[in-house]
């Protein structure tokens, strides 16, 4: 009988460190779901801050369509609309400036740019 007691008390000790460990995964996890999620905020303030920034310099130089467009980023992702405006703003200046001679070194560096942005989107 004291063998099937002793089996007993060690059955029911492995059953509570189990419980205890079980209980401590589950608070660790809720803390790091808990840190996502203010780490996502600090993020969101973030790109917030900056496209608020971004509206205040464009006020002073873009179309106000532009602004508009800017300022709609706010309430949704931006990547591919933001990278659909760079590409079309930069081929208008591409057109505008043309291949004449006294223009070349701009147009090129405003081919170059064009590529380098195309490229930079590529990977995003």
């Amino acid at each position: 009988m004291p063998q099937e007691e002793s089996g007993l008390d060690e059955l029911m000790a492995l059953s509570r460190k189990f419980t205890k460990q079980k209980a401590e995964n589950e608070a660790k996890e809720r803390q790091r779901i808990e840190q996502g999620k203010k780490v996502q905020g600090v993020l969101h303030g973030l790109q917030e801050l900056n496209i608020n920034m971004a509206i205040q310099q464009l006020n002073t130089v873009a179309k106000p369509e532009v602004i508009k467009q800017v300022t709609a980023f706010k309430t949704r992702g931006a990547t591919e609309d933001l990278r659909k405006m760079i590409s079309s703003l930069a081929e208008g200046l591409e057109k505008s400036l043309g291949v004449k001679k006294e223009n070349t070194p701009l147009y090129n560096e405003m081919r170059t740019l064009n590529i380098l942005l195309d490229l930079y989107f590529s990977f995003h």
